[in-house]
């Protein structure tokens, strides 16, 4: 049940029919002339929608209707990357005062704490300019985006969670090998991608390619020849996450008798279903590719399958092609 030991209320009255409003707040082609650059909407009790903002803003929100009355109220769950694993529950009451209508938003959810403290007020403002810029949209038909900055996130937002994948493997052979193995392009493609371009230096980037066409990229946040590796991970929506970052870090510890212990940490997942998800699918796709890592480096034998191979983003894929084979 949702916590209603604090809730976010707003106010606003425009100069239009609560038929125009309702209009501007359900409809995909309404909503994307003032609001949102992305939207999918399936408007009914129990009905889906997901809008993203790019490139004014990296926030993507998802939701499902609780309660339409249409033209009056519409009633819904809401979890934002603003606020991610934080699911909400807002309503949308329209009433009409003669040429105008009476906005009123509600939203509960929300807790006592610092933390919680500092984000109610993020979503307070963030409401207070949804509303302004419904306003401006309905009242002048202008879109309230023109001219605003366009954002481009330098430094990847991590999200905080509490999941972790923690692998640890055995290689015959020295750092060095499986260090290159997970830097170099040309190694990359050997066990891992099909195509790689590395930027060899702290805050550079590695561009990845798997063989179904699926693509990532990287950013290198440490880098200590031979013993460390650190990475963001963009979770990019794999299996209804957040599209936020997350972090993979590689250490490389030699043993005494000249081979490697690689381990690896996958860390920055959230909670909730959504998270548990994805976690089996990084774990299960490091185990693929650092196993064969093992077979390339002592054997030089590559096991992957290229028909059948799925991108640790891509949890589906080697069931889909195998059925796929299956079935011709």
């Amino acid at each position: 049940m949702v916590d209603r030991t604090n809730s976010i209320a707003h106010r606003l009255k425009v100069k239009s029919s609560p038929e125009r409003i309702y209009s501007a707040l359900t409809e995909a082609a309404e909503l994307l002339k003032w609001g949102p650059t992305q939207v999918e909407i399936d408007l009914k009790e129990g009905g889906g929608f997901r809008q993203t903002y790019q490139p004014y803003s990296e926030i993507l929100e998802r939701g499902q209707f609780l309660r339409i009355i249409p033209n009056q109220l519409l009633k819904f769950e809401v979890e934002s990357t603003l606020f991610p694993s934080l699911n909400r529950e807002a309503s949308l009451e329209l009433k009409s005062q003669g040429q105008h209508t009476l906005i009123t938003v509600s939203e509960a959810g929300w807790k006592k704490s610092k933390l919680w403290e500092k984000m109610f007020g993020s979503c307070q403002e963030s409401w207070k300019q949804t509303l302004q810029a419904l306003k401006t949209y309905l009242e002048t038909g202008k879109d309230p985006r023109s001219g605003k900055k366009i954002t481009v996130s330098e430094t990847p937002q991590f999200q905080a969670g509490t999941l972790a994948v923690k692998q640890k493997y055995l290689y015959r052979v020295k750092p060095k090998k499986v260090f290159q193995a997970l830097t170099v392009a040309d190694r990359l493609t050997k066990w891992f991608l099909k195509e790689a371009e590395v930027q060899f230096k702290k805050n550079g980037s590695i561009k990845m390619v798997w063989h179904n066409g699926v693509k990532h990229e990287c950013k290198i946040l440490e880098l200590e020849l031979n013993k460390r590796l650190t990475l963001s991970w963009p979770t990019d929506g794999c299996s209804g996450t957040p599209h936020v970052y997350t972090q993979v870090n590689f250490k490389f510890i030699p043993t005494e008798d000249d081979n490697t212990i690689l381990e690896l940490e996958h860390s920055g997942l959230g909670s909730g279903e959504s998270w548990v998800k994805f976690y089996g699918v990084i774990y299960s796709g490091w185990t693929y590719y650092l196993l064969n890592l093992k077979s390339v480096l002592e054997n030089g034998i590559d096991l992957r399958d290229q028909r059948s191979e799925f991108s640790i983003r891509e949890p589906l894929e080697l069931g889909k092609e195998e059925n796929t084979t299956a079935a011709g």
